[in-house]
């Protein structure tokens, strides 16, 4: 599951389930219930495989120097960073990300990428529906209603925003345009009360 793609089924995990399987036997036979757990397993791996996608898309993007905007032109984030968000310190380390080696970048719910923006919602609100809707029987909030169909207008969208940004750096750099990014991006009433702008003042060189 999610961008490992790890094995929901393997043995580190079979007591747990024989555990789950021992809930649902007053009603249901261990057959019915493992073949229940076994879809829940393919719909979380299909649901990885697409926030890989998107995520690869996003981070391609980041380390050809044109996201909007960069890292370095954003107010810190909470912990008073200027580290790409979706960086995880463990498996993405380079100048592209910002940051020192094996740092992790913090999720922006705001002031950030919009391409950035696709990725959070993708892994943190549609492969949840999934997750949740595979778990209780719920399809409708695992395809349709919020899930894997919300993944997929999610990919369309970062895959769009993608092209949007390369076509623009290719006008802009034929047209001899060196775009800044806007004030609102480092400055305004709202993000001087979040704990980034705090740590930089009040610590400088601590995170």
């Amino acid at each position: 599951m999610g961008m490992s793609n790890a094995d929901r089924g393997a043995p580190l995990w079979k007591e747990k389930r024989d555990t789950w399987v021992s809930v649902c036997d007053d009603c249901h036979s261990p057959r019915f219930a493992r073949e229940n757990l076994q879809a829940m397993d393919e719909a979380c791996k299909d649901a990885g495989l697409k926030y890989t996608e998107t995520f690869k898309v996003a981070e391609n993007l980041q380390l050809d120097g044109m996201g909007e905007p960069m890292p370095k032109d954003l107010h810190p984030d909470w912990a008073g960073e200027h580290v790409w968000s979706l960086k995880i310190g463990a498996y993405h380390d380079g100048p592209g990300y910002g940051g020192a080696q094996g740092q992790s970048g913090e999720f922006r719910m705001s002031n950030c990428s919009d391409i950035e923006r696709v990725c959070f919602e993708s892994v943190g609100y549609w492969l949840t529906y999934i997750f949740k809707g595979m778990a209780h029987g719920s399809w409708n909030d695992a395809t349709y209603c919020d899930g894997s169909f919300g993944m997929d207008r999610w990919l369309v969208k970062a895959k769009a925003a993608s092209e949007q940004a390369r076509r623009f750096t290719a006008l802009e750099k034929k047209a001899g345009i060196n775009w800044v990014p806007s004030e609102f991006w480092r400055k305004g009433d709202w993000m001087n009360e979040l704990s980034g702008a705090k740590i930089v003042k009040e610590f400088p060189g601590k995170n």
